[in-house]
């Protein structure tokens, strides 16, 4: 057969739509999303259909039972380009069965069934192999679509009303604070008695280890190779421990006492209504719960990923170029004679147009901790240096961003739950009483905040000289001390929490100055010529050529460093400043 009539044949195959739809994310993340994919990919290379570019259309956590998919979803966005005629008459839509396209009321689900054939496109369900032909299908097919849908709308809305009584039900169990169950989390068993729960002494001490370690700084993969590595007992069958099992510990409030009253519908365990407070024996107290909780979002947000050893780059995720705006990255380039690590913008790295240089890690790293004196680098390394009192209003400002950023995520939860059927009166009920909660938070945010702030300009900085912060430097960058990865956790987990923006200009002022030279001339030309030589010539000054870093504190305030080029101890200019105060300039000095 020759490649001309293989490739005449390749373009007479119909297009496919692979559509699929999943409630949650962690079906997503499991094998349900994984399942319909490959279902779909498989039934287009048997049946001698193409996959259309960008046909694989996905709505995940988006609900059928009140059409919100077909409305807003990746199914509308695909109706809307069958209506325009973008997708031609004659493609495929392939979906695993009918109830993923609709589980609303069956007069609505069957007129989107036959719009859908009627506007020329071939329907294929992949559980029972059928296919709805576009023109052709028969009494047969319109009866048995009927009887899918009207199926999967009984069984959304039996959901419902269960949901909605067994809410009912358990609300008023809730308070006798008796086992509803044996369930228990896997640090906890049921007392003999049956009258509550009892801790397991060692895995208790396993979970606490877990908190304390994530409120410090260290990441999941850190804490999990700790556990295997010390041979810790996992908590079950399994052969070792996993990063997703310490994911699991984190997020479980069962450590705080709450229980989530749930049933397991359709394959998954689903949640029904409040949790019930103080229903277990707490492990941990609520502080060091959301301290938790908040360092591991930081996390995610800045610098997600293995640390390495000695948890090599304290600015992972922070540092970004004051060129381009790009990321700046750690680069190890090795430990032979012309090895050594650097931070730079991954643009330049790339070649993808930034011209920043290099900053020596080390280098970069000493000056930012001898010079950014708001970090208090003394008191996170002695911790029992006599600042007990502000290292509890430190301790107390983590916790409540923590319990903030769990309530806000908390309010979309609920807000999602009107689509699933909730009851109104109770959805409306429970967003009142978060709101109150989250208001009342962020009015101890801003005490905390204006506490702290007090504690720190109130404190006489702790004398320090050269000898004395090199020491302490070298403590941290010693690979070989036993506590290294904590002291670096922990310092990184604080810059995180403290810092809004740390700018880095390794060649100080001249490459911007020089940019905007550049587009003084491309905007206005000879008009412009000597406005745009006088910047060159400014970029080409001493003092531009000085690198520099810059510091924006989540309170407002700002310092910028321009450390000597030779010395990383020394400094040839500080700049601070803050939203209620002018800058101070301090010209050429040490630490």
């Amino acid at each position: 057969m020759s490649q001309k009539f293989i490739a005449t044949l390749n373009m007479l195959k119909s297009l496919a739509y692979s559509y699929l739809r999943i409630s949650t994310d962690l079906q997503q993340k499991g094998h349900g999303r994984k399942r319909q994919l490959e279902a779909s990919r498989a039934y287009a290379d048997a049946n001698g259909l193409e996959l259309a570019e960008d046909g694989e259309l996905e709505d995940i956590g988006v609900s059928a039972f009140k059409g919100a998919n077909a409305r807003e979803g990746a199914l509308g966005r695909f109706l809307e380009a069958v209506r325009s005629g973008r997708i031609k008459p004659g493609s495929y839509l392939i979906v695993e069965s009918l109830d993923r396209l609709s589980r609303e009321q069956v007069l609505v689900a069957q007129s989107l069934f036959l719009s859908i054939i009627q506007a020329g496109i071939n329907l294929v369900t992949l559980t029972d192999n059928r296919v709805y032909r576009a023109g052709t299908t028969d009494l047969g097919d319109l009866i048995m679509s009927l009887v899918i849908m009207s199926r999967a709308h009984e069984e959304s809305q039996t959901k419902s009303l269960r949901l909605s009584a067994a809410w009912k039900n358990k609300r008023a169990a809730a308070s006798t604070l008796k086992p509803m169950t044996k369930w228990c989390p896997a640090w906890l068993r049921l007392s003999d008695d049956r009258s509550g729960y009892a801790p397991i002494p060692d895995r208790v001490e396993v979970v606490r280890r877990i908190f304390n370690d994530s409120a410090n700084g260290i990441g999941i993969y850190k804490i999990a190779h700790r556990l295997n590595q010390s041979n810790t007992p996992t908590f079950n069958d399994s052969d070792g421990w996993h990063q997703s099992y310490i994911a699991k510990i984190l997020a479980n409030r069962a450590v705080i006492g709450e229980f989530q009253p749930g049933v397991r519908l359709e394959g998954k365990r689903t949640s029904e209504g409040e949790s019930i407070k103080n229903y277990f024996p707490a492990i941990i107290n609520e502080e060091l719960f959301y301290r938790a909780r908040q360092a591991k979002s930081q996390r995610q947000r800045n610098g997600a990923g293995r640390k390495g050893t000695g948890f090599s780059n304290l600015f992972s995720g922070l540092a970004s170029c004051a060129y381009c705006g790009a990321s700046m990255t750690y680069d190890n380039k090795g430990s032979g004679p012309k090895g050594n690590r650097y931070l730079v913008c991954t643009n330049s790295k790339r070649r993808l147009g930034c011209q920043g240089k290099r900053w020596r890690y080390s280098d970069f790293e000493a000056s930012f901790l001898a010079f950014v004196s708001e970090i208090e680098l003394a008191a996170l390394i002695d911790s029992d240096g006599g600042q007990g009192e502000q290292k509890q209003a430190a301790l107390k400002l983590s916790s409540l961003e923590g319990e903030l950023s769990s309530v806000t995520a908390l309010m979309d939860k609920t807000y999602q739950l009107l689509e699933s059927g909730a009851p109104p009166d109770f959805v409306s009920s429970k967003l009142r009483e978060l709101q109150l909660r989250k208001d009342e938070l962020a009015a101890g945010l801003t005490q905390a905040r204006a506490t702290l702030e007090k504690l720190r300009s109130g404190r006489e900085r702790l004398s320090q000289n050269r000898d004395e912060i090199k020491g302490l430097l070298q403590r941290l960058q010693n690979a070989n001390q036993r506590d290294v990865f904590e002291l670096r956790a922990k310092i990184a987990a604080h810059l995180r929490s403290m810092i809004s923006t740390l700018s880095v200009a390794p060649q100080g002022g001249q490459p911007r100055l020089a940019q905007i030279a550049n587009k003084t001339r491309e905007a206005f030309g000879n008009e412009a010529m000597h406005v745009a030589d006088y910047i060159a010539r400014r970029a080409l000054a001493p003092e531009q050529s000085l690198r520099y870093f810059s510091v924006g504190f989540r309170d407002g305030r700002v310092r910028i460093v321009l450390p000597d080029a030779k010395d990383a101890f020394k400094y040839e200019q500080q700049i601070i400043a803050s939203a209620s105060t002018h800058p101070v300039y301090d010209r050429s000095g040490t630490a």
